[in-house]
């Protein structure tokens, strides 16, 4: 295949292996639509998988340490999801809670491993586009899938996640693994603290993202249709538009805009009703941040992979601290001062705002270190 075609093809395995994994085990609406059939509590369950695809994320980088052993681990993690998924049709509990962990573990590795095509098949300087599409579309379909899981049949929902399995593992194995690889910086910058530096305040500021999960969401269970529909449509609209903006826009602004949309939506949180107009309001501030802040730092993970030998091991970890951030709020969310009160919780969401805030310029310091080309980090170089 030519060089676009590659990229293509590595955008189009990603992106249906994402959709599956928001659709299904990492908070899926298909997977709770299961357990509702089931009459099975779900709140343990979903910590477990979390737990499980923070392990497969950050080991990856432990067996994979080429281009062509990160392929045969994409095929092979692809493989499992797929038997795991289908066991599911099985309505046997203890099955899916094994099934569950199984696929959650090895759905980490296949995230981390495509570290390495995403650095060889997207040139530095184009990987914002790269993340985009993946993102935004990886959204879409889980939309789809969702309404499908919520008003159709769950069962017809996991169907459904099996065909993007599919589509995954397709494309993952048209993916070439070239003779000789792109090539990267001939002097290597220590990256370390930049990194560190990212990956602190990426596991801070999804805090809030938990947060959403297990209490903002809730709260609107009643919206119904409305919120089924639209929730990440703003996520979606916010990576479409940044995405696009010409590259005379300072980004860098825009992202400490979508800062202080969090802090706006906790507080309307407070201040407003659980109607469905309450709810777009909050979803919209609170989903248009997270579609910012993810292009973010995204976009600064896809250009630091050039710094480290094993891509694996830059993305797992930063993608790992998302994770572990999404679960510290979920697990903050869950005790009962916070789940019981919206005061409570729009407290601890305004000081993750407040932290991420402190946090951004040493960490636009520290990324211009190693970091030029980003648009994230222009508005700042003059400073």
């Amino acid at each position: 295949m030519a060089q676009g075609n590659n990229r293509l093809a590595s955008i189009a395995s990603f992106t249906l292996f994402s959709a599956w994994l928001i659709a299904f085990p990492y908070e899926g609406q298909v997977l709770y639509s299961l357990f509702a059939l089931r009459a099975i509590s779900p709140s343990v369950w979903i910590i477990a998988a979390i737990v499980a695809h923070l392990c497969g994320l950050v080991c990856c980088a432990l067996f994979v340490k080429s281009l062509e052993k990160a392929k045969k681990a994409m095929l092979l993690s692809g493989a499992v999801c797929f038997l795991g998924t289908a066991l599911f049709f099985i309505p046997v509990s203890a099955l899916w809670m094994a099934s569950l962990l199984c696929v959650s573990l090895f759905a980490g590795f296949f995230i981390s491993a495509w570290g390495y095509f995403y650095r060889e098949y997207t040139p530095a300087g184009k990987r914002m586009g790269t993340v985009a599409l993946t993102l935004a579309l990886s959204a879409a379909l889980m939309i789809f899938v969702n309404l499908c899981a919520v008003y159709v049949s769950a069962y017809l929902a996991l169907g459904l996640c099996l065909v993007l399995l599919a589509g995954a593992l397709y494309f993952a194995l048209r993916l070439p693994v070239p003779a000789v690889l792109r090539e990267t910086p001939a002097e290597r910058v220590s990256y370390i603290q930049p990194f560190a530096t990212l990956c602190a305040f990426v596991l801070i500021i999804t805090i809030n993202s938990g947060l959403m999960f297990q209490v903002i969401l809730p709260a609107f269970s009643d919206v119904g249709l409305v919120a089924d529909i639209y929730w990440a449509v703003p996520y979606i609209a916010a990576i479409f538009l940044v995405s696009r903006l010409p590259a005379r826009i300072d980004k860098g602004y825009i992202l400490y805009a979508a800062i202080a949309m969090l802090g706006f939506a906790f507080i309307a949180f407070v201040a407003l009703d659980r109607s469905a107009w309450s709810y777009i309001a909050i979803n919209t501030l609170l989903l248009g941040a997270c579609g910012v802040n993810d292009l973010f730092w995204w976009s600064i993970l896809g250009e630091l992979l050039d710094f480290d030998k094993n891509p694996a091991k830059t993305l797992g970890i930063g993608l790992g601290a998302n994770v572990a951030g999404v679960l510290l709020g979920k697990l903050i969310g869950s005790a009962s001062i916070f789940s019981a009160s919206s005061g409570a919780c729009a407290l601890i969401g305004m000081a993750v705002v407040l932290v991420a805030v402190v946090l951004l310029p040493p960490l636009h310091g520290q990324l211009l270190l190693v970091l030029k080309g980003n648009s994230f980090l222009a508005a700042f170089s003059e400073l």
